[in-house]
């Protein structure tokens, strides 16, 4: 069953990465997305496989984690309906940084990266947009990411 086209440009209308975006382009992109189900507790992806899509949520939660050597599984964050992950597979074919997996029954939009670029590539002026958001929450999640790193840093010194 395919959800319906009103209700997935509602949805992409409320991410950051496309706010952006005319009712329109949002229907036209909504189109290029395909509904994926999974039950709590399904791996969504794994940790160091090669990712080519992005995901959102449309309903439920999913858990964000990497493996570690003693404790299995650390929980990174918990995503929730509107929030997006994976989005660095449609940029670079290289392995994803972290384990997905269903923490509720979800209903996901996916998009792969080669109807992502194909979109780009035809909407110049929402390609800039998106590429904009894009590149802000990258840049967000560097700067997090580089201060969680500098306390630790100081912490170890008190080792």
């Amino acid at each position: 069953m395919r959800l319906e086209d009103d209700f997935i440009v509602g949805i992409l209308e409320n991410t950051d990465i496309f706010g952006d975006l005319t009712v329109e382009t949002l229907r036209e992109l909504g189109s290029l997305f395909d509904e994926k189900i999974f039950n709590s507790g399904e791996i969504i992806f794994e940790e160091n496989n090669i990712g080519n899509s992005m995901m959102v949520i449309t309903s439920g939660e999913v858990r964000v984690s990497q493996d570690t050597d003693s404790e299995g599984e650390e929980a990174l964050i918990i995503l929730k309906k509107g929030d997006l992950f994976g989005e660095m597979a449609l940029l670079e074919d290289l392995p994803r940084t972290a384990n997905v997996i269903a923490h509720t029954n979800v209903i996901l939009l996916e998009i792969n990266r080669e109807k992502f670029l194909s979109f780009l590539n035809s909407h110049s002026d929402a390609g800039i947009k998106i590429l904009l958001k894009l590149s802000r929450i990258l840049s967000s999640r560097l700067r997090e990411t580089d201060t969680k790193l500098k306390a630790f840093i100081s912490l170890t010194k008190w080792l």
